[in-house]
């Protein structure tokens, strides 16, 4: 609480003197009685009420002269976000179960998902590839939105293989009139590129072209590894079974990728070290949020100024009509 116009406070000091103004100018008659006289009898005169009543309203008047006011700080947020395009690899061999007994899409999915939601002013957009590529959601900031689409996200909706260069184009041109500050794309696959129209390469110039950083991931091990596959029973049921694959990668051209548009290379072969990749990048890829403080003041002198005039129109019932029924 303050008062913008506090010096009106000093009228206050005038109330005692005016009251003692008034009670020289207006000293009543003495009258002597042979007979004692209750001295509560002078407490109850309808005077003090009246005087009472015309003191509150000086002082009430004076109150809201000064404008009380009740403050609160308010802050205004700048924020300059990042747009960020997520590539994933949707190939066959996502599905090999080499991290942690857990399939490598399903890992990727879950820290993604992580990922989205530990943001909260970028706008991310999401991409799946396998031998051909397929946007599910271009930069939003509807995260609901985001994570179903994500969640849509399987094997063997696209054309098998797994087209890095298609991918990585694609995500490239959902970001290539963005007029954000920084924009980004994270990709992630598990093997060598090995179909598409458009070479990796050329996708990475592409990206250093339009300012755009690429954090890509090789996720998995390479080798001899073992993929699940589900047969039909004769009772229509389904079996899962493994059987080995040699799984290639080609980490000197996602390094290549990485180093040309000044991103980062990640090599990832546990869930856990996958996810220590997404919260680093949550570290180097920082909303930019500039806040401004400032206070602001709400008027409160309505309340001393109604009870003012609530206090005149008593006084002016007192005068009118009080004294014709009071002794």
């Amino acid at each position: 609480m303050r008062f913008a116009n506090w010096g009106f406070l000093l009228l206050l000091i005038l109330v005692p003197f005016l009251h003692r103004w008034w009670l020289g100018r207006n000293r009543p008659a003495r009258v002597r009685y042979s007979i004692p006289i209750p001295a509560t009898i002078g407490s109850r005169s309808p005077l003090r009420l009246w005087m009472g009543l015309k003191y509150l309203t000086l002082v009430f008047f004076v109150l809201a002269l000064a404008r009380p006011q009740t403050s609160f700080r308010q802050v205004e947020r700048n924020t300059q976000g990042i747009d960020i395009m997520m590539a994933l690899d949707v190939s066959a061999s996502m599905n090999i179960e080499d991290l942690a007994e857990r399939s490598r899409i399903d890992v990727a999915k879950d820290t993604l998902e992580n990922f989205i939601k530990g943001r909260q002013n970028d706008r991310i957009g999401f991409v799946m590839f396998s031998g051909e590529p397929l946007t599910l959601a271009p930069p939003t900031l509807d995260y609901g939105l985001l994570l179903k689409a994500l969640h849509q996200a399987s094997i063997g909706v696209l054309k098998d293989g797994t087209a890095i260069g298609d991918g990585l184009a694609l995500a490239v041109g959902h970001l290539q009139t963005s007029k954000a500050k920084s924009k980004v794309v994270i990709l992630l696959t598990d093997g060598d590129n090995n179909l598409g129209q458009i070479d990796p390469a050329t996708a990475g110039d592409l990206a250093q072209g339009f300012g755009i950083r690429v954090y890509t991931i090789a996720i998995g091990r390479e080798g001899r590894v073992k993929i699940p596959v589900r047969r039909r029973t004769l009772l229509g049921g389904e079996v899962k079974t493994y059987q080995w694959m040699d799984n290639a990668l080609n980490p000197e051209l996602l390094q290549l990728i990485a180093k040309k548009t000044q991103g980062k290379f990640y090599r990832v072969t546990d869930e856990s070290a996958l996810e220590q990749v997404f919260k680093e990048i949550n570290q180097l890829e920082k909303s930019e949020i500039k806040a401004k403080e400032k206070v602001r003041y709400d008027e409160k002198f309505q309340l001393p100024l109604t009870l003012g005039l609530v206090c005149i129109f008593l006084v002016q019932l007192l005068e009118r009509f009080g004294w014709r029924f009071l002794p």
